[in-house]
């Protein structure tokens, strides 16, 4: 009777068994579609002992097995990294591009081509009312457009900088999620619960947050993420988390510093990677080196058209005075403009070389166009600014062919992801029919236990 005992507790076992490797085969089923799902798959265990004279044996599911790379998932979070950081550029840069578009007849190449020509027509009728006239307008007109391009980049610059307190909290918000679940992870281990769709929200957040910005991290024996920036500071540890801040620049009150929370330290220079880094590389280095170039375009020019022009004479045979000025006590491209004093008398533009009005100082002036007065005396204004807008092009051109390369990279691991971790209908449906046979064959025991049962039942009575 002790024998037959143990073959309906085996067949039970078995049974359990079989039912729970159905189960994990039927979420593998509903979850084909899951974005970030990661298969499972029961893994059987014998129990029991086998002494001699007393074999007793039966099978467990010891685990539920995630089937995924760890490799491969730490190589999508570094891609994830590299595509935050371009994405957030890229939308930015085409703006940029738009701003300095000079396909049309309205763009500042047009418009600086323009006012040395209307040097030029002074220079032919000097004492003409017209042509000071309409030298002074297109000569506002080009001043304008250097400020508003210049202020549409600085608006670029403030947006950017806007953006980045929101991504901040973003980063707070996951590392948080993640901290959470390292705790839920771990509790559901040592309660012996299967963990797969805990680890799957988990990984997820991993590459929200590598989108956002770079790190590094290490999993634990007991399944815990550990999550730490560049020089080892933790982000998460545990059921711990870590926050970062931001904190107005004391050197520039329009710009953010990225702040490690916990002591107030400026990690800036920690944040390479991911949608974070996009924006402080864009709104430091690049605006602020477009900036710096279209600066020196703007104060070049004036400085040029200045000095000639205070070689020569006005209409009342005085000596020339500048004729751009800065608005405020800052030069450059955001406050150039006319002086006030010639947009209010075209008289005083100083197109004489001498007090005959011969319009040579006209002429001296038109002929800057093309001195070599800018780029350390190797190019001159128009050369300079066409050399000007093809960088942003290319710089437009380069981060669209890495972006588009970083994009199949990361396609390619996503691919070779679902190879490893995806759902196989096939295999499921394979697996089912396995599983199921085992579960008959585990039944078809218990019936025949039953029968050896009643048999020796009928045999004492």
């Amino acid at each position: 009777m002790g024998d037959i005992t143990k073959i309906l507790n085996c067949s039970k076992e078995a049974l359990l068994s079989h039912l729970s490797a159905i189960n994990v085969t039927g979420s593998n089923i509903a979850n084909v579609d899951t974005p970030g799902y990661t298969r499972l798959r029961p893994m059987f265990s014998s129990t029991g002992t086998r002494a001699t004279g007393d074999i007793q044996i039966g099978v467990e599911i010891e685990s539920i097995q995630r089937i995924y790379d760890k490799f491969l998932d730490s190589q999508i979070v570094k891609q994830e990294q590299i595509g935050g950081f371009t994405d957030a550029q890229y939308s930015y840069l085409q703006q940029i591009e738009t701003i300095f578009n000079e396909s049309s007849e309205t763009g500042l190449n047009d418009a600086m081509n323009k006012f040395w020509s209307a040097w030029g027509d002074l220079s032919l009728n000097p004492s003409g009312q017209a042509e000071r006239e309409a030298l002074v307008a297109v000569s506002e007109s080009m001043a304008l457009m250097f400020r508003q391009k210049s202020e549409q980049l600085t608006e670029l610059q403030d947006d950017i900088n806007s953006a980045i307190p929101g991504t901040v909290d973003e980063i707070n918000s996951i590392t948080s999620k993640i901290a959470a679940y390292n705790h839920d992870i771990m509790n559901s281990l040592t309660g012996g619960a299967g963990t797969g769709d805990l680890e799957d929200k988990r990984a997820n957040l991993m590459n929200d947050l590598a989108a956002l910005t770079d790190f590094f991290y290490v999993e634990d024996s007991e399944g815990s993420f550990s999550v730490f920036l560049a020089d080892g500071r933790p982000l998460v540890e545990g059921d711990n988390s870590w926050q970062l801040g931001t904190q107005i620049d004391p050197a520039d009150s329009r710009s953010y510093d990225i702040i490690y929370a916990e002591d107030g330290t400026n990690i800036d220079r920690l944040i390479t990677g991911g949608k974070l880094a996009g924006y402080l590389e864009m709104r430091d280095v690049k605006i602020e080196g477009y900036l710096a170039d279209f600066n020196s375009l703007a104060v070049g020019l004036a400085n040029a058209v200045n000095t000639q022009h205070r070689l020569g004479y006005d209409t009342y045979g005085n000596a020339g005075a500048d004729f751009f000025e800065f608005s405020g006590s800052v030069q450059d491209a955001a406050h150039l403009q006319v002086s006030s004093a010639i947009s209010g008398n075209s008289g005083l533009i100083a197109a004489s070389g001498s007090i005959n009005a011969d319009g040579e100082n006209a002429t001296e002036i038109g002929a800057l166009k093309d001195d070599l007065l800018m780029d350390g005396n190797l190019s001159s204004f128009n050369t300079f600014y066409s050399s000007f807008i093809g960088r942003i092009g290319q710089d437009v051109n380069s981060l669209s062919s890495t972006n588009d390369r970083q994009s199949a990279i990361l396609m390619q691991l996503q691919e070779q992801r679902e190879t490893i971790s995806g759902v196989s209908l096939d295999e499921e449906m394979m697996n089912l029919m396995k599983f199921q046979m085992g579960y008959n064959a585990a039944a078809r025991l218990a019936t025949t236990a039953e029968e050896l049962m009643d048999t020796l039942i009928n045999m004492a009575s």
